[in-house]
């Protein structure tokens, strides 16, 4: 009877459990057999040899008499955790190495422009240019910083916006007249449709300027790279029952399909000059306020569309 409820007991372990007598398995439970991949009872098998069958177990022995206990832990999953621990500091560290390296060279240009702007031997008529050059670095690195840190804040899990219900309208409206200017500069027509006063989402308003402003940008700047051809950036606006799709479409320099997965991962730019954050807070921030955004293009010079997504205020959820 006792040695029946020894058996049960050895069988509901949540070890693996193997009994050898003069290297002969007299005993292995069912987490054993399962994890070993094979019926072990009657087998001759080192207890040295466990270890390489079973690389993700950890084994303990003892003696008991002539018998060997040995017993298994799975740690596969302590391993796996391990590596995404690992992997997760390697991002990490990949990143600001990354950063560091942006922030150095946006100060070196300002440094470097005003190394020259103080340079006596530099003409008076070319102080002005230099020192608009460094301002325009400045503010770049700036905008730079600023950009790292909301990054990293929404990474760790301490930033939050707020959830409240936004205009389009009024928002857009503003938008595009800050980027009228540089659209005519660039050559670029910018079509945007008059929205219904009442066509309301949910989010944070300074979270969504942020975004579209730099989707628009964004579809400015690669439109006017277009060598020949139209140069038209269109926005466009879909009403569904649970949301709001906004979509922007330029008829840019296109991105080749190869390149689409990557593009909201940090640091990866395919413009000069451009740092590659734009895009990866961009979708951070549409994540934090429950939206969704995708890019979509047929390959080069076939222009690029923004879709996004934006739940619709006053529906219940």
């Amino acid at each position: 009877m006792e040695a029946e409820v020894f058996h049960k007991v050895l069988q509901m372990m949540d070890v693996l459990c193997v009994i050898l007598e003069e290297g002969v398995v007299r005993f292995a439970n069912g987490k054993a057999e399962t994890t070993l991949g094979k019926k072990l009872l009657g087998q001759q098998i080192r207890e040295d040899l466990l270890q390489s069958q079973a690389p993700f177990v950890k084994w303990k022995s003892f003696n008991i008499g002539r018998y060997t206990v040995c017993l298994g832990t799975d740690v596969s999953r302590e391993k796996s955790e391990i590596e995404r621990l690992k992997g997760e500091l390697d991002k990490r560290r990949d990143f600001f190495a990354t950063a560091t390296h942006e922030i150095r060279s946006a100060a070196n240009s300002i440094l470097g422009y005003l190394a020259l702007f103080v340079d006596e031997e530099i003409k008076l008529a070319h102080r002005e240019e230099l020192a608009q050059k460094a301002y325009s670095a400045a503010l770049r690195l700036s905008a730079l910083v600023n950009d790292l840190l909301d990054y990293v804040r929404i990474e760790e899990g301490a930033k939050e916006l707020k959830d409240e219900p936004l205009k389009i309208n009024c928002m857009l409206h503003e938008i595009v007249e800050d980027l009228k200017g540089y659209a005519f500069r660039k050559d670029v027509e910018l079509q945007v449709p008059s929205v219904g006063e009442n066509l309301t989402i949910l989010g944070e308003k300074k979270a969504f300027c942020r975004v579209m402003r730099n989707i628009i940008d964004n579809a400015i700047k690669f439109t006017s790279m277009k060598e020949k051809g139209e140069k038209r950036v269109t926005v466009s606006f879909s009403e569904e029952e649970q949301g709001i799709s906004i979509t922007v479409h330029d008829t840019g320099i296109g991105i080749e399909p190869e390149k689409l997965p990557h593009l909201f991962q940090p640091f990866v730019s395919y413009s000069p000059g451009g740092t590659g954050l734009g895009l990866a807070l961009s979708k951070k921030l549409i994540e934090l306020m429950q939206g969704e955004i995708a890019i979509r293009s047929a390959g080069t010079d076939k222009g690029t569309t923004v879709e996004l997504w934006f739940r619709r205020a006053g529906v219940e959820k």
